[in-house]
């Protein structure tokens, strides 16, 4: 990816999460290439991304932006709470020491992020997004991996808003932190249950904070 699609798709999707592109609206080439002072091919190829992970979808010769509502949100985190779970287990029992070098470097990134005076929402959702495939990825079961990566894009808008609370920011590192002991331990049933704990955290405060607001 080139750092000018890099940046296009950034501030579209920035601008969907803040509200400024809502559910629905119509989002064409020309508009979004006057709005974020770039070159056609950048905007094109952002929306391809966006496209690709159900973000955004084409009508036509646009494009317009799809939410998911609180109710199909709810229904994602009752497959996605006991699979990360699961997935935390196996981990704990799977990893090799390079994988466990991975989650601890990764983590290491978002603490170094949270400690910014302004710490980036996207950034942070990123790369504790790439925290989860992680320790998926440990589990070297090609099924789970797949299906929690296709439950993570549905939810990157929703997750992404985690990010913007400073509590919150704070919450995820540390309780994150605590799964990765847990799986560099090898204590399964700890991994599991505290990554279960973790992800009905996360549902509690988008129930607060998130679904109001939407559809």
């Amino acid at each position: 990816m080139s750092n000018l699609t890099e940046n296009a798709y950034n501030e579209i999707l920035n601008n969907i999460i803040k509200g400024r592109y809502k559910q629905g609206q119509r989002l064409t080439e020309d508009q979004l290439c006057k709005d974020l002072n770039m070159s056609r091919t950048p905007i094109r190829e952002a929306l391809r991304m966006l496209m690709s992970e159900g973000i955004v979808k084409k009508e036509n010769k646009s494009y317009s932006v799809v939410y998911i509502t609180a109710e199909e949100a709810r229904m994602l985190y009752e497959l996605r709470i006991p699979l990360e779970g699961l997935s935390a287990r196996l981990a704990s029992l799977k990893a090799t020491e390079k994988d466990i070098e991975k989650m601890e470097d990764i983590l290491s990134k978002i603490k170094e992020e949270i400690e910014k005076e302004s710490p980036d929402a996207l950034t942070l959702a990123d790369l504790n997004g790439n925290f989860h495939e992680s320790i998926a990825d440990a589990t070297r079961n090609k099924y789970l991996i797949s299906c929690l990566k296709d439950i993570r894009v549905k939810l990157k808008i929703v997750r992404t808003s985690l990010f913007t609370s400073f509590e919150r920011r704070k919450d995820e590192y540390e309780e994150h932190y605590s799964v990765f002991l847990a799986i560099k331990n090898r204590n399964p049933d700890n991994a599991e249950k505290i990554m279960i704990e973790h992800e009905r955290k996360v549902l509690d405060f988008l129930e607060q904070r998130v679904f109001m607001y939407m559809g």
